[in-house]
């Protein structure tokens, strides 16, 4: 019977592992390998890691999971969780099941990238999600936004903070009310209307938007907030309430609204934030608060008469 199982090997998961690790639980972190940030060459904002490959962060993070012998990694998906009264019985990709006392889910989001020709190929390189992430690189430079939904409009206003020259691109008729152009333009937002044809760029930068109609516009990096999903069914599986834009909802400490099972990163917030924290340090934050919580709901029950 292990104490833990964790489902995602992204910073949250392995904050969360490295955590219990220390405690002394026996944990089994299992990882699918498809992490929100693949594309990503820096992350930013983590104090003493600022401008760290994403990729070389989570291999330290595994390597020193080594030291603890409690902690299993496992590169496999959970094909499915049962719950019973007080554990849960997770089945593996290779047909292995395991039964543990408390489940974390770490599982992530996938983004929905609106299919504008050469978005993909720019995300996470030439088009953020994130200004806080990625915006001080580009600094004082021509900036767009791919979409005048309210979150995005937002985020153009915000971007004014990095650049003078921010050009919001609604990608077909922008349904904005007077107020919001007035906001715009007291802002100096530029606004193109016309549906984007494509976005050109090379060397992983975007380089101009091409729109069907008129003039294309120089630009040395877009953003843009799109919607996500779950990556993975079993928040749903487990009948974990969700909340408007589809994050599971969790308390200050990292339960969901099924007993045992906890959930950090992105995948979840509780209803005090506007929005999900899609920063690295923020992730492994809520992985390492769900840790502690986890290890002292156990002990609280092995302590009960």
């Amino acid at each position: 019977m292990l104490d833990v199982v964790i489902v995602g090997g992204g910073p949250a998961g392995l904050s969360a592992a490295l955590m219990l690790g220390r405690a002394r639980r026996n944990v089994l972190l299992a990882d699918s390998g498809q992490p929100r940030n693949a594309a990503v060459h820096a992350m930013h904002g983590f104090l003493s890691r600022d401008g760290t490959d994403p990729a070389a962060l989570r291999q330290t993070a595994r390597d020193q999971l080594g030291a603890y012998p409690t902690v299993r990694v496992r590169d496999l998906a959970i094909q499915a969780v049962v719950r019973d009264a007080e554990q849960f019985t997770i089945s593996l990709a290779d047909g292995s099941s395991e039964q543990a006392r408390r489940l974390l889910l770490a599982t992530g989001v996938a983004d929905q990238l609106p299919p504008i020709p050469g978005l993909a190929e720019l995300w996470g390189r030439g088009v953020f999600n994130c200004p806080y992430c990625d915006g001080w690189e580009v600094r004082d430079q021509p900036l767009a936004v791919l979409a005048a939904d309210p979150r995005n409009v937002q985020l153009a206003l915000q971007l004014t903070r990095w650049s003078p020259d921010v050009l919001l691109c609604s990608n077909g008729p922008a349904e904005l009310d007077g107020d919001a152009r007035r906001l715009l333009g007291a802002h100096k937002v530029a606004l193109r209307e016309e549906p984007i044809a494509r976005l050109d760029g090379g060397d992983d930068r975007l380089e101009r938007i091409v729109f069907d109609d008129g003039e294309p516009v120089t630009r040395v990096a877009a953003f843009l907030h799109a919607p996500t999903r779950q990556r993975s069914d079993l928040p749903r599986e487990l009948g974990c309430t969700t909340l408007e834009d589809d994050s599971v909802l969790v308390d200050d400490l990292g339960q969901t609204s099924v007993p045992g099972v906890f959930a950090a990163g992105d995948m979840a917030r509780r209803p005090s934030m506007p929005l999900p924290g899609a920063q690295v340090v923020i992730a492994a934050a809520e992985g390492a608060i769900a840790a502690v919580a986890i290890d002292q709901q156990l002990l609280l029950q092995q302590l009960a008469p």
